[in-house]
């Protein structure tokens, strides 16, 4: 396929399987649906226990369920690249910043998109701060909005300066989400509407932006051409 010299390139990190299509699922979704570029990052495995020591998700499952969100947002395999870190102990250090530098200076992207810098999720927080370290060369860095319970705590309130209408993928996005089964079932045993609060979210931003539907981000940096 020969690539479109106009494509603009975007690349997204999240820290777990799962949040790059809570936060930009729709934005992304609507990007790749204009013929744009773009590339995922996962930097954690996704294996992880509850306190009480019961598996909650492996390797696999993680990986399985996360290729099969990003094919519902346009992407395929070869546009997700995970890092492997040890879920729930993200660190910020110069070893994660130098390989997430290293995909940025490969991929070169007009448009990284990465957690909200004031989450209160150590794993969202420590990514969102090397990818600040390992971005500093470059001038378009967009946080998404955090969603329960991860900010919900954070001294400094999350501030949309960015509306994206994407009513026209929020059954993308929602299809993406109810691919992580081990995620709705854990939130379904804590009782708690986890992709009806997503939904909900994203109407009420759209509401604010006169759409049905909207992501809202936290413009750290921008450059306009």
């Amino acid at each position: 396929m020969i690539e479109n010299k106009s494509a603009k390139r975007f690349l997204a990190i999240g820290a777990h399987f799962d949040d790059i299509e809570i936060g930009a699922g729709g934005f992304l979704a609507l990007e790749q649906d204009r013929g744009n570029i773009i590339k995922a990052v996962i930097v954690a495995d996704g294996d992880y226990d509850s306190l009480k020591g019961e598996k909650i998700r492996t390797k696999h499952t993680a990986r399985e369920e996360g290729i099969k969100a990003f094919t519902h947002l346009g992407l395929n395999m070869a546009d997700v690249e995970c890092l492997e870190y040890p879920e729930t102990k993200i660190p910020y250090d110069k070893e994660i910043i130098c390989a997430i530098e290293q995909i940025i200076n490969d991929f070169n992207p007009d448009i990284i998109l990465t957690h909200w810098v004031h989450d209160t999720h150590q794993d969202h927080i420590n990514t969102a701060m090397s990818v600040i370290s390992a971005a500093r060369y470059k001038y378009s860095l967009l946080m998404w909005e955090p969603v329960f319970p991860s900010g919900r705590l954070s001294t400094i309130p999350f501030a949309p300066h960015l509306y994206v209408d994407m009513s026209a993928y929020i059954g993308d996005k929602i299809k993406a989400l109810e691919s992580h089964k081990s995620q709705v079932h854990k939130f379904t045993k804590l009782n708690v509407k986890w992709i009806e609060g997503i939904v909900a979210r994203a109407k009420f931003r759209g509401f604010e932006c006169q759409a049905d539907y909207a992501e809202t981000f936290f413009v750290y940096r921008m450059k306009h051409k």
